[in-house]
């Protein structure tokens, strides 16, 4: 049986189990509740943002917890380190502790000068009814050239550069526009919403990780394409709403050779968007498929297009499974890291896309709910809101925007109102596009 154990920062040792903060999860830079400390970094943000913390201590066999080790003169505590995970193939490339990478050695990916960094040139309001336009054009024009790639068997590259160019220069203006627009856009066809979608998240963590205009465009238009291959698949198979058997998920599973063959059929394409088409279903741990790559094996758009793809096929409805909330999504993701996907990507991710992204909705621990109107670029747990329904969950008559940043009760920043919680797209019913599109 564990139980808990109150210290004082200043006490805590890598290897101990943080179960509960002496303030809001939230309010820090920790994304889940409960984690091993594995290195002195975690110390320090802990004793920045808490002054006790709660151990776990094991006085049974249950969980490989800290334990105490007998007793000691003084009267302390010796403690067993936690098992570490494995973590293979940790790439100098991606050791951030910042907004941009130290090392740039990577000759995949080429960077902008340091010190440079892609600042938001128009507001999210502004930007909405730009990015409304661009995307209901490239809706239009990835439709089209699918259709006549059914028909021809051949993929107008042409046409769908003419649809990313401009989504990637919106996101490249205020990344936020098209993040809040696509999950408000209604997912009548999967595969379509999937595939704008999937191109809107890589350029954002793109973005944010520095890569270049040609490179972002590249990872778009490989993000687009990741399930080309799913058009030689039965529609029968792609809309069944039932999971999948054994045979049927190895059909499934063919959508990746068939859209290598129809990238191989595509002249004057760039390989990494080749790259991310052939290994967006290959893992960090070598569980993922065709070939069963592991780690520094798949190359980096590659282990971009792992990712993206897994997320927004956690936050969108499918006919097998219900939408999870964004700020779910990233705790699983979370619990993949290093395991399914390598951990300093997905630290990135979470920063670029924001746990609490404009246009989602969340609870706060009042039992009010609101939508996410704004970030906050320096704390992201902290964004601006419009609280739509009060206590009770009734649509309230006047909305009041709410900014949790400045929400504070003392010189530590302790807020009195924090997010609870984020919800599901759709979540008492509401819609929030009202709050933001005309």
């Amino acid at each position: 049986m564990a139980t808990t154990l109150k210290i004082g920062v200043n006490q805590l040792k890598i290897g101990m189990y943080v179960a509960q903060l002496d303030r809001p999860w939230l309010e820090t830079p920790f994304l889940f509740q409960g984690f091993y400390i594995r290195d002195q970094d975690e110390i320090r943000d802990l004793q920045t943002y808490c002054d006790y913390v709660y151990i776990l201590r094991e006085n049974g066999s249950e969980m490989p917890a800290p334990e105490k080790h007998g007793g000691t003169a003084d009267g302390s505590m010796t403690w067993r380190a936690a098992p570490q995970r494995k973590r293979w193939f940790r790439l100098p490339f991606f050791r951030w502790r910042g907004s941009r990478a130290k090392e740039k050695n990577d000759p995949e990916v080429q960077y902008t000068q340091p010190g440079m960094y892609y600042e938001e040139t128009e507001s999210v309001e502004k930007e909405l009814k730009a990015a409304t336009a661009i995307h209901d054009d490239a809706v239009v024009t990835v439709q089209e050239v699918m259709n006549n790639l059914r028909v021809s068997d051949k993929l107008d590259v042409q046409r769908l550069e003419s649809a990313v160019t401009p989504m990637v220069n919106s996101i490249l203006r205020n990344p936020a526009a098209l993040s809040c627009l696509v999950r408000l856009q209604k997912k009548d066809d999967y595969l379509y919403h999937h595939s704008l979608a999937s191109l809107i998240w890589a350029t954002i963590l793109g973005r944010h990780i520095g890569l270049n205009h040609r490179d972002l465009n590249v990872v778009a238009l490989g993000a687009l394409l990741l399930d080309v291959g799913k058009i030689r698949l039965p529609d029968a198979l792609l809309h069944k709403p039932g999971k999948l058997n054994e045979e049927e998920t190895e059909i499934m599973r063919r959508h990746v050779d068939f859209g290598i063959e129809i990238l191989d059929e595509t002249e004057d394409l760039d390989n990494r968007i080749r790259e991310m088409v052939q290994y967006h279903h290959e893992r960090y741990n070598g569980t993922g498929y065709p070939q069963g790559l592991r780690g520094s094996q798949v190359p980096v758009f590659g282990r971009i297009a792992g990712i993206v793809d897994a997320y927004d096929a956690m936050i969108t409805p499918r006919p097998y499974a219900e939408p999870m909330s964004s700020y779910e999504a990233f705790r699983q993701l979370r619990a993949l890291a290093d395991v399914e996907f390598q951990a300093e990507l997905i630290d990135q991710f979470t920063q670029a896309i924001g746990v609490f992204p404009t246009g989602t909705l969340i609870e706060l621990n009042t039992g009010e709910v609101g939508v996410v109107t704004r970030q906050n670029r320096v704390r992201r747990l902290r964004p601006e809101i419009m609280v739509i329904m009060d206590r009770e969950k009734q649509i309230m008559d006047t909305f009041s925007v709410l900014d949790l940043n400045k929400e504070k009760i003392d010189e530590r920043g302790r807020q009195s109102v924090w997010i609870e919680r984020g919800l599901a797209p759709g979540s008492f019913g509401i819609d929030p596009t009202e709050f933001f599109l005309d």
